[in-house]
């Protein structure tokens, strides 16, 4: 898939909910990914900064309707959170 500016599971859109919307996300390589759900969700800045390791895609999840297998980008590590939900514990949110 070839978008002018953005991905999100294989459609393509203008940007990524950077730093708006229910389900905050980053961005790599052109695809929006999910924060982690333990990332705070913070109004006009960013949530979480996607880190992987380079050569590493995110993880993926499968998820299954009907009709449809999907493969789905899963949400980031909780250690690339801005804030955290609740607490912090070394790098990671919990």
């Amino acid at each position: 898939l070839s978008c002018r500016h953005y991905s999100r599971r294989g459609v393509c859109v203008p940007t990524c909910r950077f730093a708006q919307g229910e389900t905050r996300e980053f961005a790599q390589g052109g695809e929006c990914f999910e924060c982690h759900p333990e990332c705070e969700r913070i109004e006009g800045t960013v949530t979480c900064n996607g880190s992987v390791q380079p050569g590493r895609e995110p993880a993926a999840a499968m998820v299954t309707s009907p009709r449809v297998l999907t493969c789905l980008p899963a949400p980031q590590g909780a250690d690339t959170c801005t804030r955290c939900a609740h607490y912090r514990d070394g790098p990671h949110c919990v």
